[in-house]
């Protein structure tokens, strides 16, 4: 397991995560007050299914195995504002821990996923930080 720089229980949390995000944004999309703000919300929840897709892989690849993961939770939130702001949070959460997997790691193919991933949950929350202040200052 070395040679990937991570291991299995992390690309669990990794997957968890993702299908967590992946429920989040369907509900978060639903309660968006306009199109424009649901469709920046759709490209966030079509990237966290490209991430769990490629943590799936290469967790395949790892243990030869597909992953057995824990119940997801359900996200709980009342407004559309109170998600937003949820959400920033959880996404500069994921930036950290795949920003650290990503530096931990020597192997390419690994780098180059959660380069990927990171970079974009810190896109996510930059998007999101924009949303959340619109909506606050109405």
């Amino acid at each position: 397991m070395y040679y990937y720089g991570i291991t299995p229980d992390q690309l669990i949390k990794a997957m968890k995560g993702e299908l967590e995000a992946i429920k989040y944004y369907e509900r978060l999309i639903k309660m968006a007050p306009n199109r424009e703000e649901a469709d920046i919300i759709r490209a966030f929840y079509k990237d966290e299914k490209k991430h769990y897709s490629n943590f799936r892989r290469l967790y395949m690849m790892m243990t030869g195995r597909p992953p057995i993961i824990p119940p997801i939770d359900t996200p709980k939130f009342r407004t559309y504002l109170q998600g937003v702001e949820q959400a920033i949070l959880d996404e500069l959460d994921a930036y950290e821990f795949y920003r650290d997997i990503y530096l931990s790691s020597i192997n390419p193919y690994v780098r180059s996923i959660f380069f990927e991933a990171f970079t974009d949950e810190n896109e996510h929350a930059a998007h999101l930080n924009y949303l959340y202040t619109k909506n606050k200052c109405k």
